[in-house]
């Protein structure tokens, strides 16, 4: 401290050029002084290892964002809460569906309904009155995509919190994409994937029976030739019958609900078939894929005849 001191007396009384002692607060030291020499090479000495500290310690960050880069949170944490999200969005989208279907869509009609669901399962008395042609071809289209979504569920949409989706796809045969929905706001990417074309030993047995039907080509033609019916029809139906669909649209609560339940199922429809076809490792995908998503029932069912198929 005398030392210190007495180093510090000594630049107080020089007026001459001085010398910057670096990392240190006390400044200058004269040059010509020869007293003074002796105590700042002393406290030069013992600033040292202060100095040495100093460059060691690492930076802080500050309040205004520098030092070190914040962490972000690991893919996995990352990876949960997208799905949680979209776990949520789709709940919210079931809810949202259904409180239109009994709430909301146009009820003016209700005993007409019943007498246009006796007429398209066949129920109904042959009373000679045709039905509408595109409100027919669209109950028909209806059918066609639970069969769609059973082939691209069954085994590729196996979910990681083991949840089954057959209970769900056979009861979108009734009710449609109101079925389907509540499985895929639940459906979680399982950690070991499906295999997927399945090899011929695997689809041997009773339990296999629906996975080795949806595997076999003839599924997918079927489907296509359904499809292809059903749209000719309507693209022949003529401004009579388009007029009097949108009437109906209007005043029906069963074919407004049929109508979006489709719209649905048909914008449900791109996700799943890049989830097969990505398990699939199908060598197309990049290139087909992005046309096929945008081509309403047409689209999955020309996918379904495309991709790798088990050997059944």
């Amino acid at each position: 401290m005398a030392a210190i001191t007495s180093a510090c007396f000594a630049l107080l009384t020089q007026q001459r050029s001085c010398v910057r002692i670096a990392g240190t607060s006390a400044t200058c030291v004269p040059l010509r002084s020869t007293a003074a020499r002796p105590a700042v090479q002393q406290l030069v000495i013992g600033l040292a290892p202060l100095r040495r500290r100093q460059q060691a310690a690492p930076p802080c960050a500050t309040s205004s964002g520098s030092g070190d880069e914040p962490s972000t949170p690991p893919p996995q944490q990352q990876s949960d809460a997208t799905s949680l999200l979209s776990s949520v969005g789709l709940f919210v989208l079931w809810g949202a569906l259904a409180g239109y279907a009994f709430l909301v869509a146009p009820n003016q009609t209700p005993l007409r309904d019943s007498y246009f669901l006796e007429k398209l399962v066949g129920l109904g008395a042959a009373d000679g009155v045709p039905l509408n042609t595109i409100v027919q071809q669209l109950f028909l289209a209806m059918g066609i995509w639970p069969l769609v979504y059973t082939a691209l569920l069954i085994p590729s949409g196996k979910s990681g919190n083991g949840i089954p989706a057959w209970p769900f796809v056979t009861a979108s045969y009734a009710v449609g994409a109101f079925a389907l929905l509540p499985f895929m706001a639940l459906w979680q990417p399982p950690k070991e994937p499906p295999s997927v074309p399945a090899v011929a030993e695997d689809l041997q047995g009773v339990g296999n029976l629906l996975q080795k039907g949806m595997e076999s080509p003839l599924v997918a033609f079927l489907c296509l030739a359904g499809a292809v019916s059903c749209v000719g029809q309507v693209a022949l139906a003529g401004a009579p019958q388009w007029n009097s669909y949108f009437k109906l649209l209007e005043e029906s609560r069963f074919i407004n609900v049929m109508t979006i339940d489709f719209c649905s199922l048909t914008a449900l429809a791109p996700f799943w078939m890049a989830n097969d076809a990505a398990l699939r490792k199908w060598e197309q995908r990049d290139s087909l894929l992005p046309v096929l998503s945008v081509l309403p029932l047409f689209g999955p069912i020309i996918y379904l005849c495309l991709r790798p198929k088990a050997q059944t």
